[in-house]
């Protein structure tokens, strides 16, 4: 069993148990490998604390998932909101073996953030780019689902088309596809950049 474990952390109202469950369709449904999906949020659901896992089973032979929910270290953590910064800095961002990738959304943290840990890190303005490329915040969620199609690699882009046809309205569906193909290409930035530091 080869276990790929991401987190996404942040408050109620951000799209991380949607963005979660697209992560489960993509790699479950379309490319038919196992996967669960965890989630959790405050008693008041926008605004309120929001955290999902999801695990997927990179191992095609594989029978089975042991343990349904995210094991530290992940390998990707998605952080989107100030207060959830704290709670991972204590759990997660000083294990110096923890060498995923982190992403997470300066434009909703506070300060200048990083992680202080050997995990490599992409801080992106994703709400305000969503609202100032595309009008609205909600379309950071197809953004941030972009750049995970992109630097995980986990599922196509084919499949990552074809669950957003199944989770976006028709309406919102042609700016939600450009959102998404947005996040790609800050994606490849960040991959291009990150092999060059590299030679």
């Amino acid at each position: 069993m080869k276990r790929y474990e991401i987190r996404i952390v942040g408050y109620g109202g951000q799209g991380i148990i949607t963005l979660s469950k697209m992560i489960a369709y993509a790699s479950g449904i379309c490319e038919e490998l196992l996967v669960t999906q965890t989630e959790a949020y405050g008693a008041q659901a926008r605004g309120g604390r929001s955290w999902a896992e999801v695990v997927v089973d990179l191992d095609r032979e594989s029978k089975q998932i042991d343990y349904p929910k995210a094991l530290k270290p992940y390998d990707l953590l998605i952080i989107l909101s100030d207060a959830a910064t704290k709670e991972v800095k204590k759990e997660v961002i000083k294990k110096e073996e923890n060498t995923g990738l982190l992403i997470w959304d300066s434009s909703t943290i506070l300060g200048k953030f990083r992680a202080a840990s050997k995990m490599k890190n992409l801080g992106l303005p994703i709400q305000k780019m969503a609202l100032e490329k595309f009008g609205n915040i909600v379309y950071g969620n197809a953004i941030l689902f972009g750049i995970f199609t992109v630097v995980t690699k986990i599922f196509s882009e084919e499949s990552a088309r074809e669950t957003l046809k199944q989770f976006i309205p028709g309406s919102t569906l042609e700016k939600n596809m450009e959102a998404f193909k947005f996040g790609e290409q800050k994606a490849e930035e960040f991959l291009t950049q990150l092999m060059e530091g590299m030679s």
